[in-house]
């Protein structure tokens, strides 16, 4: 590897590390909070990709959107192998089931570097959110549980 390279990758590692040990914005008002609906809140879960079998750790706060009813707001942080992380925002329809449970979709293009549109659907039930999701170059699965119920 040449000399250039290598300070490539050390400035780039230098870059992504401190983003690594942060929260989703909100992470902490939220996790002390105590909502009455059961959608919004701090959650914490795992992801894991079905094209390559990476997974990681995942936290999400979900707040409602002001004057948009029916949508909420998904802030993500999810990490792989405590190196790599990426915060994201998504915003979500929200349908509520005859069974109590939420159904949720949404989409956001994160542009080419980071795979495209994600797309999102999920259920929440019992404080336990599963969700699918797909992006240009990979799909998979989210489980979350929610922290502050």
């Amino acid at each position: 590897m040449n000399l250039r390279r290598l300070a490539a990758l050390a400035a780039a590692a230098s870059l992504a590390a401190p983003a690594c040990t942060g929260f989703p914005r909100g992470w902490h008002a939220a996790r002390t909070a105590h909502p009455a609906d059961p959608a919004t809140g701090a959650w914490r879960g795992t992801w894991l990709s079905a094209t390559n079998g990476h997974h990681g750790g995942l936290r999400a706060v979900v707040s409602t959107i002001p004057n948009q009813p029916g949508m909420l707001r998904f802030r993500y942080r999810a990490s792989w192998k405590h190196i790599l992380c990426a915060g994201f925002s998504v915003d979500c329809l929200a349908s509520p089931q005859p069974d109590g449970s939420i159904s949720l979709s949404g989409s956001k293009d994160l542009g080419p570097l980071f795979g495209g549109t994600f797309s999102h659907s999920a259920t929440i039930h019992n404080n336990s959110l599963k969700a699918t999701y797909h992006a240009s170059m990979d799909h998979g699965t989210m489980v979350l549980q929610r922290l502050n119920h």
